[in-house]
């Protein structure tokens, strides 16, 4: 009888222990909704992790209640961007901020507070500033990308700039942006879902 309640209570032990081990393999809290199967870092840490192992950062600046941000990171769900995604990001310190994790110095705000806006800085925290979306839709939203495929050629600019060679991207290979559907009639004008534009910062935040 004892023998079966220890074997029934190892059981138990061990359940958990692996039910814990899928949950931190799955469930990655600084994911922010971005792919948790991405090694994300807190921006606490970016700047030592990045010193320690000689690598760009990568810093995503969005919100949780942005139209724009909930809209690139639906668009980041295609398959076709997540595999490029997921090989880039192995060469970048990965950081995304979210609400009030996002840091306050005004390096980091080059030509606004809009949302999302994202970044590339050197192993000093120091913003590289020619890295910039070069289809921006909007002139004085540098930062602000609305497609996974500039975000992807970005980030392959800045591995060119300091001389770092991805093995598993083919050279030249770029992804271009999924071109939306053409419209059929004027009622499927109307109901077209609202483009996603940069979002300034609420009244409390400023």
């Amino acid at each position: 009888m004892r023998t079966n309640v220890a074997l029934a209570l190892l059981g138990l032990i061990v359940a958990s222990v692996v039910a814990d081990d899928l949950t931190k393999i799955y469930k990655n809290p600084l994911s922010n909704g971005f792919g948790e199967d991405i090694n994300w870092v807190k921006w606490e840490d970016a700047i030592e992790t990045a010193l320690d192992e000689n690598k760009p950062i990568f810093l995503l600046i969005h919100k949780s209640w942005c139209h724009a941000c909930k809209a690139l990171k639906k668009t980041f769900g295609q398959s076709n961007a997540r595999k490029a995604f997921k090989t880039l990001s192995e060469y970048f310190v990965m950081v995304n901020t979210e609400d009030d994790d996002e840091p306050f110095e005004e390096e980091y705000r080059p030509d606004g507070k809009y949302i999302p806006r994202l970044l590339f800085l050197d192993q000093n925290g120091d913003l590289l500033p020619e890295f910039k979306n070069k289809k921006a839709e909007y002139k004085n939203y540098s930062y602000y990308y609305s497609s996974p495929a500039d975000v992807l050629n970005s980030m392959k600019d800045v591995l060119k700039h300091f001389g770092v060679e991805v093995p598993e991207m083919k050279k030249g290979d770029k992804l271009k942006p999924v071109k939306p559907p053409k419209k059929e009639n004027k009622k499927k004008e109307e109901t077209k879902e609202k483009k996603a534009e940069p979002e300034k910062p609420q009244k409390s935040e400023l």
